[in-house]
């Protein structure tokens, strides 16, 4: 866990000044790699391998080939068992992994990683710098150019650093913040800055200052049609494999636990997996909305070592400022107040912590699926965009009052929020519409809401979250899932049913069972 950054000149001044704008997200160690073409800075957090070998940013061999990596690489002992006959290894960090995958498969190596992460390569020998993000966009990566130079960083305001970068509202982005209470395909509130998406490389050539983005990965719905028990086998087996791969850490480790669905069936098999108690949280502000006593029941359920976290609204008022800071945006998604606060205080006790975001979009766990399970061929794609709409600002006449004509009237032809939304649909157009609606949330809520308010919340507190749920092959396979195993009507409405089915195996009834419960904060009381 890493804020990273770069630039394509020399300049150890500003490249000093854009570390210290994400050194929170790192404050354990800040290391650079400064050369007449480029600059890059690392700051951070030690997670796997805490001694100084591990400082990034790393080499290889002949210190050709320098990285600098954001996130984790969960599979790296496997890739360095490929790899280490051919090349040697200096440390025990998942880092060093993506400079020999590199070395030996070039831009390639990204399809051997399994992780959440944002790296760049800087190879002396080809002039070029190259670099990625994780499939799902677990981990964040913002890049602008300002006169074919390019910038890169974990966060936007390590960019600002520059005088050279604007401060101009996009329109692009701000119109999309209307419609969904989030920014996607790409665009940011800023004009020229932008973020590289999921599944995506880009190269940068020092030849001739070009730039080049590539997708390298896709997720696409494969409906198949296998019995039930198919179905569960194959979930319990991905979701198990995903919670183990996240137990690597050098650092101490725990889980947030709601009591819902989700944290549970997570607690249950991390727990089965695990030698020792795993350490577990669950926050309130000590009112009814709070869901200690559900916890509890899985608590001791699953013998784990377990601690009950009293938040304070004072406290979170004065954090207001703090919070809007470490976000950079207006934020459409109140339970990140929550979650800022859940950070700060578990990091009193771990360093990594698991959280169960992602099942929602993945198994059909919003209300606002449920159009796409009844009738389908009635749905028109105007209530397909309004239900999957989940920003603040549906009521056309109150967002007038808010917003100038100059954003409620811009409709870009391109990046509009409609036409992206058919851009993903049209490719899966066979597909059924309750799968449609989930991929089109893979692809825009979870980088673009969830992963970022995890993210930024996290490293405010220099706490990394982990989400196993968000694992390219689990998220691959809930595509094949039939509608009606993820929301099923036979018995009423079961959202997440076929999620509901397998955690029966590990939880009581009761909280196998549960009804989806909002998380966060009360809004009432705290106004």
């Amino acid at each position: 866990m890493c804020g990273i950054c770069g630039i394509t000149w020399n300049d150890q001044n500003l490249i000093r000044s854009m570390g210290q704008g994400i050194k929170h997200r790192g404050p354990e160690q800040e290391g650079f790699y400064i050369d007449d073409s480029i600059s890059m800075c690392c700051e951070r957090l030690k997670i796997l391998d805490l001694s100084e070998n591990a400082k990034q940013p790393l080499h290889n061999e002949d210190s050709s080939i320098w990285v600098v990596l954001n996130g984790e690489i969960y599979n790296f002992q496997e890739i360095k068992k490929e790899l280490e006959n051919k090349h040697k290894f200096y440390t025990n960090a998942d880092t060093e992994v993506i400079v020999h995958a590199y070395e030996e498969y070039g831009e390639d190596c990204v399809h051997k990683l399994n992780g959440m992460f944002s790296f760049a390569i800087w190879d002396s020998n080809k002039k070029k710098l190259f670099i990625a993000r994780d499939r799902l966009g677990v981990k964040p990566l913002f890049y602008c150019t300002v006169n074919n130079n390019l910038l890169f960083s974990s966060e936007i305001k390590s960019l600002l650093q520059f005088d050279g970068v604007k401060r101009k509202i996009n329109y692009d982005g701000l119109y999309q913040f209307v419609t969904y209470a989030y920014t996607i395909d790409g665009q940011t509130m800023l004009d020229g800055i932008y973020e590289l998406l999921p599944g995506h490389k880009l190269v940068y050539s020092f030849s001739d200052k070009s730039l080049k983005i590539e997708k390298y990965w896709d997720l696409s719905i494969a409906e198949s049609k296998n019995d039930e028990d198919y179905y569960l086998k194959n979930l319990e087996g991905l979701l198990t494999k995903s919670i183990r791969l996240r137990k690597v850490s050098d650092a101490p480790l725990g889980a947030l636990l709601s009591g819902g669905l989700d944290s549970s069936i997570m607690v249950a098999i991390l727990s089965r997996i695990s030698d020792e108690p795993v350490k577990t949280f669950t926050t309130g502000f000590g009112h009814a909305l709070d869901e200690f006593s559900e916890a509890k029941v899985v608590a001791e359920h699953c013998g784990t070592d377990h601690k009950e976290i009293l938040l304070n609204f004072d406290y979170l008022s004065k954090s207001l400022p703090t919070i809007l800071w470490h976000m950079e945006f207006p934020f459409g998604r109140p339970s990140i107040l929550s979650n800022y606060l859940v950070a700060e205080q578990v990091k009193k006790f771990v360093t990594v912590v698991y959280t169960g975001e992602g099942s929602d979009e993945l198994f059909g766990g919003y209300n606002r699926y449920l159009i796409y399970s009844k009738n389908e061929s009635g749905v028109s794609l105007e209530k397909k965009l309004g239900s999957i709409t989940s920003g603040f600002f549906k009521d056309g006449n109150s967002t007038r009052k808010i917003f100038s004509d100059t954003v409620m009237n811009y409709n870009n032809s391109t990046n509009n929020p409609k036409n992206v939304f058919l851009k993903i649909i049209d490719e899966n157009k066979n597909a059924s519409l309750l799968n449609q609606a989930l991929l089109f949330d893979i692809k825009t809520e979870i980088p673009g809401a969830q992963t970022w308010r995890i993210d930024r919340c996290g490293y405010a507190h220099a706490v990394e979250m982990r989400e196993p749920f968000l694992d390219y092959e689990l998220a691959q396979f809930s595509l094949t899932i039939p509608s009606n195993l993820k929301i099923n009507q036979e018995n009423g409405i079961n959202k997440k049913y076929i999620l509901q089915k397998l955690a029966t195996k590990f939880l009581p009834e009761k909280i196998a069972k549960r009804k989806k419960f909002p998380w966060g904060i009360p809004f009432h009381d705290f106004f």
